[in-house]
């Protein structure tokens, strides 16, 4: 049961990752005139790697360290694929909105990694 459980939570992380890498490649291709939009999609690229690796890098699965670390890896990187999605969605006025949330979530997504870290 626990293998299994540990399988599941494995393939949830990947599908995200493969997700989110459709997202980035599609604001890419949308944006690639704009380069403020496209460094802010590189930069949740590059968190997201970077929240990918400390997930690999937890040492034991079957031994968990605390589940609420899965869990706020997991909601940190899904926030950031549903904001590369709404860079692919948004229009006008929403678009500078969601600019401006993105460069508060990647911030403050920034702070909390630091404080895990620590």
């Amino acid at each position: 049961m626990a293998n299994s459980l540990l399988f599941l939570e494995d393939m949830l992380f990947r599908t995200l990752s493969k997700e989110i890498e459709e997202r980035h490649k599609e604001v890419l291709a949308l944006y690639s005139h704009d380069l403020e939009i496209t460094n802010i999609a590189n930069s949740i690229k590059r968190l997201c790697d970077h929240i990918f690796e400390i997930y690999k890098g937890i040492p034991d699965p079957s031994r968990k360290l605390d589940e609420s670390l899965y869990s706020t890896l997991y909601y940190l990187l899904k926030d950031m694929s549903i904001t590369l999605y709404d860079l692919t969605i948004a229009e006008g006025e929403q678009l500078y909105y969601v600019i401006s949330s993105a460069y508060q979530k990647l911030n403050g997504a920034a702070n909390l990694l630091e404080r895990l870290m620590l």
